[in-house]
Protein backbone atom coordinates (compact mmCIF):
# COMPACT_ATOMS: atom_id res chain seq x y z
CA UNK A 1 0.00 0.00 0.00
CA UNK A 2 2.84 2.22 0.91
CA UNK A 3 4.56 1.71 -2.84
CA UNK A 4 1.15 2.41 -4.56
CA UNK A 5 0.40 5.41 -2.23
CA UNK A 6 4.26 6.95 -3.27
CA UNK A 7 3.56 6.10 -7.32
CA UNK A 8 0.05 8.09 -6.76
CA UNK A 9 1.98 10.97 -5.50
CA UNK A 10 4.67 10.69 -8.23
CA UNK A 11 1.85 10.94 -10.79
CA UNK A 12 -0.28 13.45 -9.09
CA UNK A 13 3.36 15.46 -8.38
CA UNK A 14 3.78 14.89 -12.93
CA UNK A 15 0.29 15.56 -13.31
CA UNK A 16 0.47 18.76 -11.76
CA UNK A 17 3.63 19.96 -13.88
CA UNK A 18 1.87 19.14 -16.97
CA UNK A 19 -1.50 20.51 -16.56
CA UNK A 20 -1.86 24.24 -16.61
CA UNK A 21 -3.73 25.93 -13.81
CA UNK A 22 -7.24 26.91 -13.85
CA UNK A 23 -7.99 30.30 -15.36
CA UNK A 24 -9.16 31.49 -11.68
CA UNK A 25 -5.57 30.29 -10.06
CA UNK A 26 -3.46 33.03 -12.42
CA UNK A 27 -2.71 36.28 -11.33
CA UNK A 28 -4.47 39.24 -12.88
CA UNK A 29 -1.28 40.18 -15.59
CA UNK A 30 -1.34 36.25 -16.56
CA UNK A 31 -5.27 36.62 -17.00
CA UNK A 32 -4.97 39.81 -19.30
CA UNK A 33 -2.34 38.38 -21.25
CA UNK A 34 -4.23 35.42 -22.21
CA UNK A 35 -7.56 37.46 -22.61
CA UNK A 36 -4.82 40.16 -25.32
CA UNK A 37 -3.22 36.62 -26.76
CA UNK A 38 -7.18 35.35 -27.57
CA UNK A 39 -7.92 38.61 -29.22
CA UNK A 40 -4.71 38.31 -31.37
CA UNK A 41 -5.58 34.87 -32.34
CA UNK A 42 -9.29 35.49 -33.46
CA UNK A 43 -7.60 38.00 -36.13
CA UNK A 44 -5.07 35.56 -37.31
CA UNK A 45 -7.62 32.66 -37.68
CA UNK A 46 -9.69 35.78 -39.94
CA UNK A 47 -6.37 35.18 -42.20
CA UNK A 48 -5.47 32.35 -42.38
CA UNK A 49 -7.90 28.74 -41.75
CA UNK A 50 -7.08 26.64 -38.79
CA UNK A 51 -6.29 23.69 -39.79
CA UNK A 52 -8.07 20.87 -37.92
CA UNK A 53 -5.88 17.65 -38.43
CA UNK A 54 -6.17 15.45 -35.30
CA UNK A 55 -2.87 13.54 -35.46
CA UNK A 56 -0.95 16.26 -36.54
CA UNK A 57 -2.27 18.25 -33.50
CA UNK A 58 -2.16 14.85 -31.47
CA UNK A 59 1.65 14.99 -32.48
CA UNK A 60 1.87 18.42 -31.28
CA UNK A 61 0.26 18.43 -28.41
CA UNK A 62 3.02 15.26 -27.33
CA UNK A 63 6.02 17.47 -27.91
CA UNK A 64 4.36 20.72 -26.19
CA UNK A 65 3.56 18.29 -23.47
CA UNK A 66 7.39 17.26 -22.84
CA UNK A 67 8.63 20.93 -22.58
CA UNK A 68 5.49 22.29 -20.62
CA UNK A 69 7.75 20.98 -17.02
CA UNK A 70 11.22 23.02 -18.10
CA UNK A 71 8.57 26.55 -18.82
CA UNK A 72 8.52 28.71 -16.03
CA UNK A 73 4.97 30.43 -16.44
CA UNK A 74 1.78 28.23 -16.11
CA UNK A 75 0.25 29.43 -19.20
CA UNK A 76 -2.67 27.48 -20.78
CA UNK A 77 0.29 26.76 -23.37
CA UNK A 78 -1.20 25.31 -26.59
CA UNK A 79 0.09 24.73 -30.32
CA UNK A 80 -2.20 25.51 -33.23
CA UNK A 81 -2.09 24.92 -36.93
CA UNK A 82 -2.69 27.34 -39.80
CA UNK A 83 -2.76 26.69 -44.00
CA UNK A 84 -0.11 28.39 -45.22
CA UNK A 85 2.52 27.80 -47.50
CA UNK A 86 4.83 30.46 -46.02
CA UNK A 87 7.81 28.96 -43.58
CA UNK A 88 6.74 30.08 -40.44
CA UNK A 89 5.74 29.88 -36.64
CA UNK A 90 5.46 32.29 -34.07
CA UNK A 91 3.96 32.93 -30.62
CA UNK A 92 1.29 34.88 -28.64
CA UNK A 93 0.51 36.40 -25.30
CA UNK A 94 -0.73 33.69 -22.95
CA UNK A 95 0.87 31.03 -24.66
CA UNK A 96 -0.59 29.83 -27.98
CA UNK A 97 2.06 28.93 -30.15
CA UNK A 98 1.22 28.52 -34.22
CA UNK A 99 2.68 26.60 -37.36
CA UNK A 100 1.72 27.11 -40.47
CA UNK A 101 1.60 23.95 -42.86
CA UNK A 102 4.18 25.47 -44.85
CA UNK A 103 6.79 25.52 -42.00
CA UNK A 104 5.31 21.66 -41.13
CA UNK A 105 6.63 20.63 -44.13
CA UNK A 106 9.86 22.16 -44.14
CA UNK A 107 11.04 20.68 -40.92
CA UNK A 108 11.98 16.82 -41.54
CA UNK A 109 12.12 15.45 -37.94
CA UNK A 110 9.93 15.38 -34.76
CA UNK A 111 13.08 16.63 -33.32
CA UNK A 112 13.25 19.76 -35.59
CA UNK A 113 9.53 20.59 -34.86
CA UNK A 114 10.37 20.21 -31.47
CA UNK A 115 13.20 22.55 -31.73
CA UNK A 116 11.30 25.35 -33.16
CA UNK A 117 8.56 24.54 -30.69
CA UNK A 118 10.84 25.15 -27.47
CA UNK A 119 12.14 28.63 -29.38
CA UNK A 120 8.30 29.73 -29.75
CA UNK A 121 7.74 28.84 -26.27
CA UNK A 122 10.61 30.44 -24.61
CA UNK A 123 9.12 33.55 -26.16
CA UNK A 124 6.04 33.18 -24.96
CA UNK A 125 6.99 32.15 -21.29
CA UNK A 126 8.95 35.24 -21.22
CA UNK A 127 7.01 37.31 -22.75
CA UNK A 128 8.91 38.56 -25.47
CA UNK A 129 6.07 40.01 -27.90
CA UNK A 130 4.86 42.09 -24.83
CA UNK A 131 8.38 43.57 -24.32
CA UNK A 132 9.21 44.15 -28.17
CA UNK A 133 5.26 45.96 -28.14
CA UNK A 134 6.31 48.12 -24.86
CA UNK A 135 9.72 49.07 -26.82
CA UNK A 136 8.65 50.04 -29.97
CA UNK A 137 5.19 52.39 -28.34
CA UNK A 138 8.15 53.69 -25.73
CA UNK A 139 6.41 52.82 -22.32
CA UNK A 140 6.27 50.58 -20.44
CA UNK A 141 4.64 46.37 -19.59
CA UNK A 142 1.49 47.49 -17.21
CA UNK A 143 0.91 50.74 -19.50
CA UNK A 144 0.97 48.60 -22.79
CA UNK A 145 -1.65 46.09 -21.17
CA UNK A 146 -3.82 49.16 -19.93
CA UNK A 147 -3.89 50.86 -23.42
CA UNK A 148 -5.00 47.97 -25.04
CA UNK A 149 -7.30 46.82 -22.37
CA UNK A 150 -9.08 50.62 -22.09
CA UNK A 151 -9.93 49.98 -25.31
CA UNK A 152 -9.38 53.73 -25.76
CA UNK A 153 -7.83 55.07 -29.37
CA UNK A 154 -4.48 54.01 -28.90
CA UNK A 155 -5.31 50.33 -27.62
CA UNK A 156 -6.50 48.94 -31.50
CA UNK A 157 -3.14 50.43 -33.13
CA UNK A 158 -0.95 48.88 -30.07
CA UNK A 159 -2.81 45.57 -30.86
CA UNK A 160 -2.00 45.73 -34.60
CA UNK A 161 1.44 46.37 -33.52
CA UNK A 162 1.87 43.58 -31.10
CA UNK A 163 0.27 41.23 -33.85
CA UNK A 164 2.43 42.14 -36.40
CA UNK A 165 5.66 41.75 -34.15
CA UNK A 166 4.31 38.65 -33.46
CA UNK A 167 3.59 37.24 -36.86
CA UNK A 168 6.92 37.78 -38.40
CA UNK A 169 8.74 37.58 -35.37
CA UNK A 170 10.62 40.82 -35.56
CA UNK A 171 12.17 40.68 -32.00
CA UNK A 172 15.55 42.65 -31.03
CA UNK A 173 18.51 40.32 -30.65
CA UNK A 174 18.77 40.38 -27.75
CA UNK A 175 15.36 38.45 -27.34
CA UNK A 176 15.98 36.20 -29.97
CA UNK A 177 19.49 35.05 -28.82
CA UNK A 178 17.46 34.74 -25.40
CA UNK A 179 14.65 32.37 -27.25
CA UNK A 180 17.49 30.23 -29.31
CA UNK A 181 19.47 30.02 -26.10
CA UNK A 182 17.07 28.99 -23.96
CA UNK A 183 15.26 26.87 -26.51
CA UNK A 184 18.34 25.01 -26.65
CA UNK A 185 18.42 24.24 -23.28
CA UNK A 186 14.44 22.98 -23.36
CA UNK A 187 14.99 21.05 -25.37
CA UNK A 188 18.03 19.19 -24.03
CA UNK A 189 16.16 19.36 -20.67
CA UNK A 190 12.67 17.47 -22.25
CA UNK A 191 15.11 14.81 -24.13
CA UNK A 192 15.13 15.79 -27.89
CA UNK A 193 18.02 15.66 -29.75
CA UNK A 194 20.43 18.78 -29.41
CA UNK A 195 21.05 19.12 -32.52
CA UNK A 196 17.82 19.76 -34.28
CA UNK A 197 18.51 23.31 -33.08
CA UNK A 198 20.85 23.46 -35.04
CA UNK A 199 19.74 21.47 -38.33
CA UNK A 200 16.76 23.30 -38.32
CA UNK A 201 18.65 26.43 -38.82
CA UNK A 202 21.16 25.23 -41.37
CA UNK A 203 18.46 23.58 -43.61
CA UNK A 204 17.07 27.35 -43.77
CA UNK A 205 20.48 28.77 -44.80
CA UNK A 206 20.50 26.31 -47.21
CA UNK A 207 17.41 27.36 -48.74
CA UNK A 208 18.25 30.59 -49.02
CA UNK A 209 21.09 30.03 -50.89
CA UNK A 210 18.60 28.05 -53.97
CA UNK A 211 16.81 31.38 -54.60
CA UNK A 212 15.88 34.97 -53.49
CA UNK A 213 14.18 34.81 -50.07
CA UNK A 214 12.73 36.93 -47.77
CA UNK A 215 12.68 35.74 -44.37
CA UNK A 216 9.27 35.85 -43.18
CA UNK A 217 9.26 34.24 -39.79
CA UNK A 218 11.05 32.23 -37.03
CA UNK A 219 14.53 32.71 -38.99
CA UNK A 220 14.13 35.96 -38.82
CA UNK A 221 17.81 37.55 -39.29
CA UNK A 222 17.43 39.65 -36.12
CA UNK A 223 20.61 38.45 -35.74
CA UNK A 224 22.04 36.62 -38.79
CA UNK A 225 21.34 32.79 -39.31
CA UNK A 226 24.95 32.34 -39.53
CA UNK A 227 25.53 34.09 -36.17
CA UNK A 228 22.67 32.05 -34.36
CA UNK A 229 23.99 28.55 -35.94
CA UNK A 230 27.24 29.50 -34.47
CA UNK A 231 26.35 30.69 -30.53
CA UNK A 232 24.12 28.10 -30.39
CA UNK A 233 27.38 25.41 -31.24
CA UNK A 234 29.47 27.79 -28.79
CA UNK A 235 26.47 27.01 -25.83
CA UNK A 236 26.70 23.37 -26.73
CA UNK A 237 30.25 23.27 -26.35
CA UNK A 238 30.42 24.84 -23.16
CA UNK A 239 27.95 23.28 -21.63
CA UNK A 240 29.75 19.72 -22.96
CA UNK A 241 26.59 18.99 -25.00
CA UNK A 242 28.18 17.11 -28.01
CA UNK A 243 26.17 17.90 -31.41
CA UNK A 244 24.98 14.63 -33.53
CA UNK A 245 23.19 15.45 -36.53
CA UNK A 246 22.43 12.18 -37.40
CA UNK A 247 19.40 11.93 -34.51
CA UNK A 248 18.05 14.90 -35.07
CA UNK A 249 17.70 14.00 -38.80
CA UNK A 250 17.37 10.10 -38.66
CA UNK A 251 19.84 9.37 -40.68
CA UNK A 252 23.13 7.17 -40.91
CA UNK A 253 20.68 4.59 -39.11
CA UNK A 254 21.89 0.67 -39.14
CA UNK A 255 19.78 -2.28 -40.02
CA UNK A 256 20.32 -6.14 -40.60
CA UNK A 257 18.38 -7.96 -42.64
CA UNK A 258 18.49 -11.52 -44.58
CA UNK A 259 18.51 -11.01 -47.96
CA UNK A 260 18.46 -14.24 -50.92
CA UNK A 261 20.76 -16.39 -48.45
CA UNK A 262 22.59 -13.36 -47.05
CA UNK A 263 22.56 -11.47 -43.61
CA UNK A 264 23.05 -7.64 -44.99
CA UNK A 265 23.99 -5.34 -43.08
CA UNK A 266 22.63 -1.34 -44.46
CA UNK A 267 22.53 2.01 -43.91
CA UNK A 268 19.33 4.15 -44.35
CA UNK A 269 18.21 1.07 -46.09
CA UNK A 270 21.11 0.67 -48.96
CA UNK A 271 23.64 -2.19 -48.33
CA UNK A 272 26.86 -1.23 -46.84
CA UNK A 273 28.12 -5.21 -45.97
CA UNK A 274 27.11 -8.83 -46.87
CA UNK A 275 28.05 -11.98 -45.51
CA UNK A 276 26.38 -15.85 -46.06
CA UNK A 277 23.72 -15.96 -44.21
CA UNK A 278 23.96 -18.24 -40.64
CA UNK A 279 23.53 -17.41 -36.81
CA UNK A 280 27.33 -16.79 -36.39
CA UNK A 281 27.06 -14.08 -38.92
CA UNK A 282 24.24 -12.32 -38.41
CA UNK A 283 25.57 -11.88 -35.26
CA UNK A 284 28.97 -10.34 -36.38
CA UNK A 285 26.29 -7.74 -38.52
CA UNK A 286 24.91 -7.04 -35.58
CA UNK A 287 27.56 -6.21 -33.28
CA UNK A 288 29.23 -4.30 -36.29
CA UNK A 289 25.60 -2.39 -36.69
CA UNK A 290 25.31 -1.83 -32.61
CA UNK A 291 29.00 -0.02 -33.11
CA UNK A 292 28.96 2.11 -36.33
CA UNK A 293 25.24 3.38 -34.50
CA UNK A 294 27.85 4.86 -32.42
CA UNK A 295 30.76 5.71 -33.95
CA UNK A 296 29.86 6.76 -37.39
CA UNK A 297 28.59 10.66 -37.27
CA UNK A 298 27.44 13.16 -39.77
CA UNK A 299 30.73 15.26 -38.32
CA UNK A 300 33.18 11.94 -39.01
CA UNK A 301 35.36 13.04 -41.79
CA UNK A 302 35.99 10.49 -44.62
CA UNK A 303 39.70 10.00 -43.26
CA UNK A 304 38.72 8.51 -40.08
CA UNK A 305 36.57 5.47 -41.85
CA UNK A 306 39.84 3.03 -42.65
CA UNK A 307 40.74 -0.27 -43.05
CA UNK A 308 44.63 -0.89 -40.98
CA UNK A 309 46.76 -3.13 -39.87
CA UNK A 310 46.31 -4.26 -36.54
CA UNK A 311 47.97 -7.30 -34.77
CA UNK A 312 49.33 -8.36 -38.58
CA UNK A 313 45.58 -8.37 -39.64
CA UNK A 314 43.49 -6.16 -41.26
CA UNK A 315 40.71 -4.09 -39.46
CA UNK A 316 38.13 -1.88 -40.44
CA UNK A 317 38.39 1.40 -38.20
CA UNK A 318 35.70 4.05 -37.66
CA UNK A 319 37.05 6.94 -35.26
CA UNK A 320 38.94 5.29 -32.34
CA UNK A 321 36.96 1.85 -32.49
CA UNK A 322 37.21 -1.30 -34.47
CA UNK A 323 34.42 -2.15 -36.29
CA UNK A 324 34.97 -5.76 -37.84
CA UNK A 325 38.37 -7.17 -38.49
CA UNK A 326 39.87 -10.48 -40.12
CA UNK A 327 39.17 -12.96 -40.76
CA UNK A 328 35.97 -12.64 -42.47
CA UNK A 329 33.61 -16.05 -42.76
CA UNK A 330 34.09 -16.99 -45.94
CA UNK A 331 32.27 -15.35 -48.80
CA UNK A 332 31.86 -11.98 -46.50
CA UNK A 333 32.59 -8.82 -48.60
CA UNK A 334 36.03 -7.54 -47.93
CA UNK A 335 36.54 -4.68 -45.37
CA UNK A 336 38.19 -2.57 -48.57
CA UNK A 337 34.59 -2.40 -49.91
CA UNK A 338 32.77 -2.29 -46.28
CA UNK A 339 35.06 0.79 -46.48
CA UNK A 340 34.05 2.24 -49.26
CA UNK A 341 30.23 1.35 -48.50
CA UNK A 342 30.32 3.41 -45.67
CA UNK A 343 32.03 6.46 -47.34
CA UNK A 344 29.44 6.43 -49.80
CA UNK A 345 26.83 6.17 -47.42
CA UNK A 346 28.73 9.28 -45.34
CA UNK A 347 28.24 11.02 -48.41
CA UNK A 348 24.74 10.45 -49.00
CA UNK A 349 23.56 11.43 -46.41
CA UNK A 350 25.60 14.92 -46.16
CA UNK A 351 24.13 15.34 -49.68
CA UNK A 352 20.57 15.13 -47.61
CA UNK A 353 21.07 18.09 -45.50
CA UNK A 354 23.65 20.06 -47.08
CA UNK A 355 23.96 23.10 -45.32
CA UNK A 356 26.00 22.39 -42.31
CA UNK A 357 29.48 22.69 -41.86
CA UNK A 358 30.51 19.14 -40.25
CA UNK A 359 34.42 19.86 -39.60
CA UNK A 360 34.08 23.34 -38.10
Amino acid sequence: MKFRRRITGVLLLFALFLIPLPLWALSDDMKKEIALGEKVAADVEKQWERVADPALSARLSMLLGRFLPHLSRPLPYEVRIVREKMVNAFSLPGGIVYFTTGMLDFLRTDAEVAAILAHELVHADRRHVMIQTARASKINLAALVLMIASQGSAGPMILTNLAQIAVTNSYSKDLEREADKEGFRILVEAGFPPAAMVTSLEAMIYDQLKRPYVDPGVFMTHPELPERVAYILQTARETNIPIRRKKALNLLRPSVESREGKTVLLLDGEPVWSLPESTENRGIAVEAAEKIDGLLQMETAPYEIQVITFDGKNALRVGPSIVAREPLPGGAESLESFRESLVRSLGEARNKHPGAKYLR
